[in-house]
């Protein structure tokens, strides 16, 4: 502001030089009219108009100097809010910041998930459903012919929906493994030989179900290792509850590890929330260590491993 006070008294000297040299200048001439002037009748009309234009130019000078010094009060008033206005600007941005870096965080675990933690029954990169005991799927229509049709494009299709589902990366309403009940179980074959820590379960939210409500999610389910799809002694990593009132992706680190690497793992699911029909079960990831000895694995060792189990 001191910028501005030196224009409005730069200003103001300009103005008093203008008045005094304009009124030096009116003096001069009545002097020279009065003395050596020819006609002082002639002169006086003159004089009334110089003065005429010299009040209007004052006038005009006076309202330019009127409105300078609003504009400068508007601008003092202005420079006296603005600190306010960014106080108030920060203290609201600090209030966003934590909800921000909420959202952001929900946003990377749900939409970014794979490429954070390392999947051992991705479809893609190696995994396989090998049995599912005698879990019945659920179908829509139940008739003779729907159930041909489903057995012929299951043995046909490789991207028909089924127990691989559970396996693959699209979680949108209905890309999931359904089953009839409550109960069911299925056997995975990971990529590789891997000491298993934890598993994640995931199912989608309740605001995008048509029936905005997820009943028939997985609610207790029991993950086991296996040697072979016979063994009768499989490893316990123990029984996990999913919350459907949660993250749509629930990490679960097993409650009994085990220093051996298992090749196949069985999700046994053993109850829903309360749906009375079926179950859905829409991704289930493998997490753990892949062993030394597996990680080199050419595509004739995996399909020699296939032929052997």
């Amino acid at each position: 502001m001191d910028y501005d006070d030196e224009n409005s008294g730069c200003f103001q000297n300009v103005f008093r030089s203008f008045v005094c040299v304009t009124l030096t200048l009116l003096l001069s001439l009545n002097f020279y009219a009065y003395f050596w002037g020819p006609s002082a009748d002639s002169l006086d009309g003159d004089f009334s108009d110089i003065k005429y234009v010299v009040m209007q130019l004052t006038r005009g000078l006076t309202e330019v100097n009127r409105k300078h010094e609003k504009l400068q009060n508007e601008m003092e008033r202005m420079s006296a809010v603005i600190p306010a206005v960014a106080a108030a600007a920060g203290r609201a941005k600090d209030a966003l910041e934590p909800s921000l870096r909420k959202n952001s965080r929900q946003a990377l675990d749900n939409y970014d998930y794979d490429r954070q933690v390392a999947d051992y029954a991705l479809e893609s990169a190696g995994g396989r459903i090998l049995d599912t005991g005698d879990t019945i799927e659920h179908l829509v229509y139940e008739s003779p012919i729907s159930w041909g049709l489903h057995l012929i494009t299951s043995w046909m299709c490789r991207e028909c929906q089924g127990a691989s589902a559970m396996i693959r990366p699209g979680t949108l309403p209905g890309e999931c493994w359904a089953f009839k009940g409550s109960k069911g179980q299925a056997m995975i074959r990971l990529l590789g030989t891997v000491k298993v820590m934890g598993v994640s379960v995931e199912h989608i939210p309740a605001h995008i179900s048509p029936t905005r409500e997820i009943s028939s999610a997985p609610r207790l389910f029991q993950v086991e290792g296996l040697e072979y799809r016979s063994d009768p002694y499989p490893h316990d990593f123990g029984t996990f509850e999913y919350d459907k009132e949660g993250k749509p992706i629930q990490y679960f680190e097993v409650l009994y590890p085990s220093t051996k690497g298992y090749s196949l793992i069985r999700i046994r699911v053993l109850t829903n929330w309360g749906h009375p029909v079926y179950t859905c079960v829409y991704r289930v990831r493998v997490h753990g260590e892949l062993s030394g000895r597996n990680q080199n694995f050419g595509a004739d060792d995996t399909e020699m491993r296939i032929e052997n189990e």
